[in-house]
């Protein structure tokens, strides 16, 4: 009985030990992969709702969802950022701050870097950013879409500016000229905004540019309306 005892000791030692091992090779596995530091100082995280997250976000070409990702805490109006995303699997290409939806699909980018597998710890260092949801909707949008005929060449298509500075006060609270009885937006109501309206449906058809083939993407009109029914802030 006492080599028994003596035998049954050995073998769970023996088990301990390989469960040891086991455990200490799936933490170097987690740790595997390059990484990328950002520091920076930050404005207009406390402007996003619920369902959005900034991020430092690793992305692979073609994909717009992250492959590895490092939140950013929100809710402070200014802050400044030091964190490392670490773990970054080779088939990243770029490494973004950027915010991300539900969905880890990438809504907005504010800064990006090329990403090598294997380098040193790539650096990101903007001296700061906005990171505003409006910031977003005009460099994602208005900036890239609606300038050309919005105020982009000198000309402002219905007397609408939309380009940096200038769009919120010609948007918010201010009545439509193509449908006088409705504004521009009216905070809180996307769906008594004009602006959403018409790139939503194609109720703009009618006009001398139908706005429904502008903005395709689902995740950038949801980006929008959700501006507009979380209060349309700036």
């Amino acid at each position: 009985m006492k080599h028994l005892t003596l035998l049954a000791a050995a073998l769970l030692c023996l088990a301990s030990c390989d469960e040891g091992r086991l455990y200490n090779d799936l933490v170097v596995a987690e740790q595997e992969g390059g990484s990328a530091r950002l520091t920076t100082t930050v404005a207009g995280l406390e402007s996003w709702p619920e369902g959005y997250t900034a991020a430092l976000a690793g992305f692979a070409d073609g994909n717009e969802y992250a492959l590895v990702s490092k939140n950013i805490d929100g809710g402070v109006s200014d802050c400044t950022v030091n964190i490392v995303l670490s773990g970054i699997p080779p088939e990243v290409s770029t490494v973004e701050l950027c915010v991300l939806d539900r969905l880890r699909r990438k809504v907005a980018s504010f800064a990006a870097v090329d990403y090598i597998a294997g380098s040193d710890t790539l650096q990101l260092t903007p001296l700061s950013v906005n990171l505003s949801m409006y910031g977003a909707i005009q460099r994602e949008i208005f900036n890239t879409t609606c300038i050309q005929c919005h105020g982009g060449s000198n000309f402002s298509a219905a007397g609408l500016n939309l380009t940096e500075g200038l769009s919120y006060d010609q948007l918010v609270g201010v009545a439509s000229v193509k449908m006088p009885a409705l504004r521009r937006v009216e905070a809180g109501e996307s769906g008594a905004s004009v602006l959403y309206m018409i790139l939503e449906s194609e109720c703009s058809a009618t006009w001398n540019y139908d706005h429904s083939v502008e903005v395709l993407r689902q995740e950038k009109l949801d980006l929008i309306k959700n501006w507009i029914d979380s209060g349309a802030k700036q």
